[in-house]
């Protein structure tokens, strides 16, 4: 009887050990689609920031980063799609990615400005001497 006794409490101990080591992730502000309030930007038109929750480490590994950027820039006759960037989110509270592009290499960093804007400041970087480096500067609202 003592030993049935000792077994279910084992078990139970257990089971809360297990039920409590399962985590759930808060979705940030950042994670979405952002559209650039100047529609006439000739700069970012669209920001997609892709946020995955980290609660599951499988064999010692996480899955993989956990955010994501994808930017759009301005480009006749349809914006032209940067590609998906695994980013990080930096102890300022930045997340940052980086584009090498050929031409240009692209320091981009995105965050919230206020409750319901993202700022999103890009550093680029021409690979061309002859070609003026610059900073871009844009606020986005949620798509």
């Amino acid at each position: 009887m003592f030993r049935k006794s000792l077994f279910a409490v084992a078990a139970l101990g257990l089971s809360l050990i297990a039920g409590s080591a399962s985590a759930s992730c808060l979705f940030p502000q950042e994670d979405g689609n952002w559209r650039n309030v100047d529609r006439s930007t000739r700069s970012i038109t669209t920001t997609n920031i892709d946020f995955t929750c980290q609660d599951v480490i499988l064999k010692g590994q996480r899955p993989g980063p956990s955010w994501h950027l994808r930017l759009w820039g301005s480009c006749s006759p349809t914006d032209c799609d940067w590609g998906k960037k695994a980013a990080r989110k930096l102890d300022s509270g930045w997340i940052y990615a980086y584009y090498d592009q050929g031409f240009a290499k692209r320091h981009v960093y995105a965050r919230m400005s206020g409750a319901d804007r993202l700022r999103v400041y890009i550093r680029t970087d021409f690979s061309d001497p002859a070609r003026a480096d610059y900073n871009s500067d844009n606020t986005f609202v949620r798509n």
